[in-house]
């Protein structure tokens, strides 16, 4: 253990005097983080409206087709009401609308009332609130009108909820600490070994005392430490230069960070395995991280993800990795809640070790 330890110091050491690695490794991702953060793309000019249908009848699915036709709104369609509203307080909706049991397009009958939808609006998106509303209105005033041309068939009943304001940089954050983890995994061992290999370095490390073992040991652990230094380093600068909140536990986003990085560091060592050439290396990383980094909700979200390419986009691991920070982060989730996303990350450990054993040489 000591020669591991020893040989990881000697690591730290060279890779703090690598300028180009420090770079890359440390002030890439922060340019990235205040590029966007500065630019702040959050302005969205969609609606996110959850719709939960509790009629279930051929009318609230007229109603519901009708509101899907509207470009602004992104409607999402579900059955519990508590579980939206949760999500609207947490800021991953914009509002969520109600359809009571009773619901029905027709004139009121006589001495009874006319169905009431609930809008639910969070206290922390009243610009977004109140765009939505108007539109819900306009539809209710329309579909009343055609329906008995005066008196309203429906009704629209706001509530108001405290949520959590999330700005653009909430949601960025997370994603480059994923990004960063992966760049770090993958490109980082990449290039390390195969320059080294192609300059005899690994041979003649081999000619010392130092166990194979050792000296893979000694690498993985070199970047296990280098990743939460990386994740330490870009919170601080998310906490204090931009005001991003961490709602979540520390230790849980340390403790995804190390297995996000073991997934890295097993696909890095396996694509090392089949390259001969720095030339390779800058190839073979780019085909592997740079379909993550746009399928995997990086910087903007992965609704935006073509139809076709969900199926694939929902199981990259970075994904998993990313999806994991975010919840801990931005809705303040527990290692249990987020618990798929953690063992999507253990698949892919235990599948990118198998192919690390089978693929990775040294010389």
């Amino acid at each position: 253990m000591r020669q591991i330890l020893g040989y990881t110091a000697l690591l730290l050491r060279a890779y703090t005097r690598d300028r180009t690695a420090m770079f890359f490794g440390f002030l890439f991702p922060l340019l990235f983080m205040a590029l966007f953060g500065v630019l702040n793309f959050g302005g969205s000019v969609r609606v996110d409206l959850a719709v939960v249908d509790e009629a279930k009848n051929e009318q609230s699915a007229a109603f519901i087709s009708t509101l899907g036709k509207i470009e602004t709104l992104r409607i999402t369609t579900t059955g519990d009401r508590d579980a939206e509203v949760a999500k609207l307080t947490s800021g991953d909706r914009d509002l969520v609308l109600v359809i009571p049991s009773d619901f029905r397009i027709a004139p009121a009958r006589p001495g009874s009332s006319v169905p009431a939808l609930t809008l639910y609006e969070s206290s922390a998106q009243p610009d977004t609130a109140a765009v939505g509303r108007a539109i819900l209105s306009s539809v209710v005033t329309d579909m009343s009108f055609a329906a008995t041309q005066t008196a309203p068939v429906v009704t629209l009943r706001r509530e108001e909820v405290t949520g959590r304001e999330l700005k653009y940089v909430d949601f960025l954050t997370p994603g480059i600490i994923g990004m960063t983890i992966m760049q770090l995994g993958i490109s980082s061992v990449a290039f390390a070994f195969v320059a080294e290999r192609q300059r005899g370095v690994i041979r003649r490390v081999m000619a010392t005392p130092i166990p194979r073992r050792n000296y893979i040991a000694a690498h993985v652990l070199q970047r296990l430490i280098l990743a939460m230094v990386q994740v330490l380093i870009l919170l601080a600068v998310a906490v204090f230069a931009f005001k991003v909140t961490v709602v979540g536990s520390l230790g849980a986003l340390l403790l995804v960070t190390v297995l996000g990085a073991v997934v890295f560091l097993c696909l890095g060592f396996a694509v090392t395995g089949l390259l001969a050439t720095e030339n390779q290396a800058a190839v073979a990383t780019q085909i592997v991280t740079l379909p993550q980094l746009f399928l995997s909700g990086v910087f903007f979200s992965r609704d935006a993800v073509p139809a076709f390419l969900k199926p694939i986009a929902d199981y990259l691991p970075l994904t998993f990795l990313n999806d994991a920070l975010r919840e801990i982060a931005t809705t303040g989730a527990t290692l249990v809640d987020v618990g798929g996303d953690i063992l999507g990350l253990f698949a892919w450990a235990v599948v990118s070790f198998v192919a690390a054993y089978r693929l990775f040489r040294l010389d």
